[in-house]
């Protein structure tokens, strides 16, 4: 066990806890690696297409900082949030014009299906 984890328990044994458990926990953002470290996100670029209720089709964009590997370089190397965004800026705004891009490719495709649809209609 880590002397930071040892402190908290005997904190907690000082301030009179008596049954004290230790459960390892992961949480979303956690990602095991075989020797049991885990690795943070700090960034993440996510585009993701489905379909809504309506039967439409989604393209949407999710970008945005990871706040355990956030959490992490702040506390251990003192580089704030707003560094991290910084850094990120440029990535992030290519990143979005990418998304972009493709959704203008499958609003094309779309059309084009549409198009293509209307005519096989009207030759029959």
């Amino acid at each position: 066990m880590d002397k930071f984890l040892e402190s908290i328990i005997q904190a907690a044994k000082d301030a009179g806890a008596k049954d004290i458990e230790v459960a390892k926990i992961s949480g979303k953002d956690l990602i095991f690696e075989p020797e049991g470290k885990p690795e943070l996100n700090v960034i993440r670029l996510l585009s993701t297409v489905y379909y809504d209720e309506d039967d439409d089709l989604i393209l949407k964009m999710n970008a945005g900082l990871g706040s355990s590997g956030n959490i992490f370089l702040s506390e251990a190397y003192g580089i704030s949030e707003k560094q991290v965004k910084d850094i990120y800026k440029s990535a992030t705004n290519e990143f979005e014009k990418c998304t972009n891009t493709l959704k203008e490719l499958i609003e094309n495709k779309i059309e084009e299906m549409d198009k293509g649809e209307s005519k096989d209609v009207s030759e029959d």
